[in-house]
């Protein structure tokens, strides 16, 4: 009579996979779910928080699936490694989000003048229940952008301010940003605004912007405003929306006679 040896198969290896493979999902749905306002904001946090645990837990499996395949030689190596590759790569999105947490200021409303920054009066209407305040920013904000941020200030352009509302409203359109409403300066002494909403890459989470075009008697001073609309943290994407809008209004103005303003 012949007897065979039964296999071992390391479970966790198994479940390190299905819950690597299930976080995914979780993640996907939240993002367009939120992207096309079915899922409100507080839902889709609730939704990564579960997401991003299921693959630390993944995470957890693999690590034990390969101390158990390497102790007593079970099988299950592939499940294994699908599972920690899976789940580190899920892993990655929330570990730059921590980093960020760490590496910028807790702030959620960035403007290039925050002493006088550009007003919100469409968003008011258009922010949620669940949408942060607009507050005045305090002191303490104010320097602690300033700080982080010492590049984020207003920019002189010595051009006709029309032409600069129309090239400010042409880089809204073409980043795909929703306008809420828009004042172009007919005349010389008038101030053009723009309000519209930009949305992160992956989650899709608003973040209103006001953008105002003054007159200054030798062409046109602008500032941009951007502000979270849920969380209590921006990542640094306010700031950064900021510098990659004036970047490219410097590019399409040609870089004529514009300069930054330094605030005091």
């Amino acid at each position: 009579m012949t007897y065979r040896l039964r296999e071992r198969h390391s479970t966790l290896a198994v479940w390190s996979l299905r819950l690597a493979a299930l976080s995914v999902p979780v993640l996907v749905i939240a993002a367009i779910g939120h992207r096309q306002n079915r899922i409100d904001a507080t839902a889709t946090y609730g939704a990564m928080a579960v997401g991003f645990g299921l693959a630390f837990l993944a995470l957890l499996a693999a690590i034990g699936a390969f101390e158990a395949i390497w102790r007593d030689g079970r099988k299950g190596i592939r499940p294994a490694l699908g599972g920690l590759v899976l789940a580190l790569a899920v892993l990655s999105i929330a570990a730059i989000g921590a980093w960020k947490v760490v590496a910028y200021p807790q702030l959620t409303d960035i403007s290039t003048n925050p002493d006088d920054p550009p007003a919100f009066v469409a968003a008011l209407a258009a922010r949620g229940p669940d949408a942060r305040p607009l507050a005045p920013l305090t002191d303490d904000e104010i320097a602690e952008q300033r700080e982080a941020y010492p590049d984020v200030v207003s920019r002189h352009f010595a051009v006709d301010p029309a032409r600069v509302f129309d090239d400010a409203h042409n880089l809204v359109v073409a980043r795909g940003w929703e306008i809420l409403g828009e004042k172009r300066p007919e005349e010389a002494q008038d101030i053009g605004t723009i309000e519209a909403v930009a949305i992160t890459p992956i989650f899709g989470f608003r973040q209103d912007v006001a953008i105002r075009v003054a007159p200054d008697g030798e062409g046109a001073l602008v500032d941009m405003r951007s502000a979270a609309r849920n969380g209590a943290h921006d990542l640094g994407a306010d700031a950064e929306r900021i510098r990659a809008f004036f970047a490219d209004l410097d590019t399409s103005l040609q870089g004529i006679g514009d300069e930054p303003v330094q605030g005091e």
